[in-house]
């Protein structure tokens, strides 16, 4: 590979949680090692840490999110991305090119927290304010008075039709 056709290229996978922290490890030295072998050098690799998904992915809901910074050239770069896609230990992966990528930018992540759902509140939702079911009441009394007036029009169309 000749250093002046190589790009800087960045490369996001996400590894299912399912992998202990050791095994997630083994991973990414594992897809270090697919990166050599198409040719790319991996300048550096950064885990992100766990995060929930935005949807499930092979019913995996959270993922270890894993960065690598490449040096290498756009064919290689397909090549990975192409042994990327058969990897059954990647779920999903991005590759940009690091100026895309906005490498240097600052960024951050909103780490996972887990919520206990079974803590159910015994509040209601919801509260109606004074005004608002005083409105609810006012609502009812013209509806009242309504179906009182079309009772005296039946009664008045009875009456008229026995005379």
């Amino acid at each position: 590979m000749s250093e002046q056709t190589a790009r800087r290229y960045e490369l996001l996978y996400i590894i299912p949680t399912t992998f202990t922290d050791e095994e997630a490890g083994e991973i990414e030295s594992r897809v270090s090692g697919l990166a050599a072998k198409v040719g790319a050098t991996v300048e550096s690799t950064t885990r992100l840490g766990k995060y929930r998904l935005a949807y499930p992915i092979k019913n995996q809901r959270h993922g270890y999110y894993v960065m690598a910074m490449l040096a290498a050239e756009p064919s290689v770069v397909a090549k990975m991305d192409a042994q990327l896609r058969i990897t059954p230990e990647v779920l999903r992966h991005l590759i940009l090119s690091a100026e895309e990528a906005g490498s240097e930018a600052k960024y951050e992540l909103v780490q996972f927290v887990e919520v206990n759902v079974e803590d159910k509140d015994t509040r209601p939702r919801r509260r109606l304010s004074k005004d608002k079911s005083s409105e609810e009441k006012d609502e009812e009394k013209p509806a009242s008075a309504e179906a009182s007036a079309d009772a005296k029009k039946e009664e008045e169309a009875k009456s008229e039709e026995t005379v």
